[in-house]
């Protein structure tokens, strides 16, 4: 095996690194974010601004972006300003053409 093929096998290595942590993720915040939404009425915006934070580190795994969803959609109504901050963060982040789309248009302000 030459140094590429090395190279390549090393990439592909972190890669599965990265999805099963994305799975662990899922796993791991699927109760939490279960009981957030449930007591939706008790929740402070400080509560949500932290979930979702740790939840942005993991949307690239189809099931964390679920889960950033659904406390999106469910506090939405509550706390709109903070929400719509955290959709421009996964904006920048995970679509970063979609984004510029939206700052160009003047959508949103950055």
């Amino acid at each position: 095996m030459d140094n590429y093929d090395e190279f390549l096998a090393d990439i592909a290595e972190i890669a599965e690194g990265l999805a099963n942590l994305g799975k662990e993720a899922y796993y791991e915040y699927m109760g939490p974010v279960e009981r957030l939404c449930d007591n939706s009425s008790t929740v402070s915006e400080n509560e949500i601004g932290l979930m979702l934070d740790y939840l942005l580190s993991f949307c690239g795994y189809e099931k964390v972006l679920g889960l950033y969803k659904k406390v999106c959609r469910t506090f939405y109504n509550k706390y709109p300003e903070c929400i719509s901050d955290y959709i421009v963060y996964y904006l920048e982040e995970y679509e970063p053409e979609k984004y510029e789309e939206l700052k160009r248009r003047a959508v949103i302000d950055k």
